[in-house]
């Protein structure tokens, strides 16, 4: 047997140490256990966090994805609204032979302006670029009706006052009716007549004065194509604006 400080020997280990020894290992194990316990605890937490975040930003995708297209349907209805509105309008301009309220007509041109400039701002540009193509067909249309009806405003004036029976006004306007009479009208008696009457203000007299010195700047109220004609053409891009529309609210979400 050892000798303890080569003297005496070294104490058996007693029943109290073993268990001592005993525990301190089981605590030693059963600390591991809860650390690793911890360390798996925290990797589930995060992962779950992780999930959670990414649950939330699909759903905040989701919701901005919904107000982007909602916005974007708007602009689209509004801009069909007031295109078809402006098209309207053309054509009543286009087939009235009375003095109308331009501003009004002009008001109404503002507004499709302003449902462009909306579809522009909204996106995307595969849609805004068909918007374009229909709006300046339509704007087309109806800048050359507000132009001739602007133009013809002399010959709707005298026009009425024919129907009021004025015999001034209907020799004048006869003769407007046709191209080959009014080449030397300014030089005939009925338009002396016509002009000391007061038929026609003086910013109408002057406009009319230039249209028959200038035959170029005669308004010619169909153009080169009927009205008919251009406004199908402009209303055929409204409806490709709008199945480009459908197609892209409809279609897959963009990646």
């Amino acid at each position: 047997m050892p000798l303890l400080g080569g003297m005496f020997p070294a104490p058996a280990p007693t029943g109290i140490m073993l268990t001592m020894q005993a525990e301190t290992i089981a605590a030693l194990v059963a600390s591991g256990a809860a650390v690793l316990g911890v360390l798996a605890a925290l990797v589930v937490g995060l992962r779950q966090a992780r999930a959670a975040r990414q649950a939330a930003e699909l759903a905040a995708e989701s919701v901005r994805d919904h107000w982007r297209n909602s916005n974007r349907r708007e602009a689209a209805v509004t801009f069909v609204v007031e295109t078809e509105r402006a098209l309207g309008e053309a054509r009543k301009l286009s087939t009235s032979y009375e003095v109308l309220d331009l501003d009004e007509s002009a008001q109404i041109r503002q507004a499709m302006w302003r449902a462009m400039a909306v579809v522009r701002i909204e996106g995307p540009k595969s849609l805004s670029d068909v918007a374009a193509v229909a709006y300046e067909t339509v704007n087309d249309v109806f800048g050359h009706v507000l132009y001739v009806h602007r133009q013809s405003r002399p010959q709707f004036l005298l026009l009425a006052a024919a129907h009021e029976g004025n015999q001034t006004a209907k020799a004048v306007y006869a003769k407007l009716l046709r191209p080959e009479l009014r080449g030397n009208l300014m030089q005939q008696s009925v338009w002396a007549n016509m002009v000391s009457s007061g038929l026609l203000p003086t910013r109408d007299l002057r406009r009319l004065e230039m249209q028959l010195t200038w035959p170029a700047l005669w308004p010619e109220r169909d153009g080169p194509e009927p009205f008919h004609v251009i406004s199908e053409r402009a209303r055929q891009q409204i409806d490709t604006f709008i199945e480009a529309v459908n197609a892209y609210l409809d279609g897959p979400p963009a990646e």
